[in-house]
């Protein structure tokens, strides 16, 4: 909706988010174009960080078009393209017309509990939907029925920061993967997952959905490459490059099942992939198999065998793989994991999931003192909406200076508590040692 509005000349992308919402107290640089694209953070502009703030855009749809969020979406997009079983989750009639058609929602090892999810109804959530309509949207943008082919073509390119290409366009992921363009979006919370994945050139659309966030956590889509996700990579393989399976894992104790045999430099990044998507959705699920992880531990080995230029390959989606294999194997995976974070801080000093892998590592090795310095970067960084990694620094810098500096650590623990996220019990650990230094 906000191309088309761009489209009209009703708005411009780099106007500042506060013509629209002058009380925030986001730095005056910030344009809507940032938000759009996730470069907001840090300096704007300067790199891509999936952010919260995409929810501003709401504000700024309701005061270029003059009606109220909910009515929009209904008159510009559900109502225009059918998308009938497209419905609000703060519509409690709507919801209850639907007992009984709802997927059961749960937690991976875990009870499902009855309950109402509801985020409210915003451009960045709030709404539940079926593989028909969600197929039916993806096609009116590739067939240009909702949006001028210009006006898709600007979404999915990729934004320009300061330091290059994004893996983020306008509204949308977009990337580049043997030739193909892959233009796509996910949902993730901690009971459901969606992914969308697009190739305009062939007009292919791939729809999931599901009820855990199975689909979006392991690959951890939030970092920008969807060849992380098997999902993904199952559905290139047979329907648009139609390569042979060499890697059939049809039994995870046989050594055989494992050996790839890369036969083309063509297939060469696809099977890379492979590889390290299988890796590291077993490194998620082993957290309760322990089979899984010693298969995540295999799969990872034998990549950075086959496939030893790691900085060229390697992102945080590798990292991560990484920073959960190293703290019980340290000899095998902390050397990568050093170089790999090493060359992304380089490119990037503030990127916040580079620093706290890193973190974790060294504070995993009872290194105190070099975790504290990459937990104080996350910390101490300027312009960034607050999120797990941020409580999970401001925890730690409390303990850390809990005996030596106390009102430093006073600091950090009142930033835990105003933030109010209580991630493992931070807000309460915080609150406690406030109280206790404070008799």
């Amino acid at each position: 909706m906000l191309m088309k509005y761009v489209k009209a000349g009703k708005l411009r992308l780099d106007e500042p988010i506060k013509t629209y919402i002058p009380e925030s107290e986001l730095p005056d640089e910030i344009q809507v174009c940032h938000i759009l694209s996730h470069t907001s953070e840090g300096l704007p502009g300067s790199f891509f960080n999936y952010s919260p703030r995409y929810g501003l855009l709401t504000p700024v749809l309701e005061q270029v078009s003059g009606m109220p969020y909910e009515e929009l979406l209904q008159q510009e997009i559900l109502d225009p393209l059918s998308l009938t079983h497209t419905v609000s989750l703060t519509n409690q009639q709507v919801i209850d017309s639907l007992a009984g058609q709802w997927a059961q929602p749960y937690y991976y090892g875990g009870e499902a509990e009855p309950g109402h999810f509801d985020v409210g109804v915003s451009t960045s959530s709030g709404l539940s939907s079926t593989v028909q309509d969600l197929s039916r949207f993806a096609q009116t943008l590739l067939s240009g029925e909702f949006l001028t082919p210009s006006s898709f073509q600007q979404m999915a390119t990729p934004f320009a920061t300061t330091r290059g290409a994004s893996p983020y366009g306008l509204g949308i992921f977009t990337q580049q993967f043997l030739g193909k363009q892959l233009v796509w979006g996910f949902g993730q919370e901690d009971c459901y997952s969606s992914l969308v994945l697009m190739l305009p050139q062939e007009g292919l659309t791939l729809t999931l959905l599901a009820n855990n966030n199975l689909m979006s956590d392991p690959p951890r889509l939030i970092n920008g490459d969807v060849t992380y996700s098997l999902f993904a990579l199952s559905f290139l393989k047979h329907y648009v490059f139609d390569l042979p399976t060499l890697l059939a894992f049809s039994d995870w104790q046989d050594p055989n099942q494992l050996a790839v045999e890369v036969t083309s430099p063509d297939l060469r990044d696809f099977y890379r992939q492979e590889y390290l998507a299988h890796a590291l959705a077993a490194s998620f699920m082993g957290r309760g198999d322990v089979q899984e992880m010693a298969r995540s531990r295999q799969l990872t080995q034998q990549a950075l065998e086959l496939f030893p230029d790691l900085t060229s390959y390697g992102n945080l989606s590798t990292l991560r793989l990484l920073s959960v294999l190293a703290p019980a194997h340290p000899n095998e995976f902390g050397g990568p994991l050093e170089q790999l974070g090493a060359s992304l801080l380089q490119e990037n000093p503030q990127n916040p999931y580079a620093n706290i892998y890193l973190a974790f590592y060294y504070q995993s090795q009872n290194q105190p003192d070099k975790a504290h310095d990459y937990f104080l970067t996350v910390a101490e960084a300027t312009n960034f909406h607050p999120f797990w990694y941020t409580i999970q620094s401001l925890d730690f810098l409390g303990q850390y200076y809990q005996e030596q500096d106390p009102a430093q650590a006073q600091i950090y623990y009142q930033r835990v508590v105003d933030i109010g996220f209580n991630m493992g019990g931070a807000v309460d650990r915080a609150t406690d040692a406030l109280e206790e230094m404070n008799r």
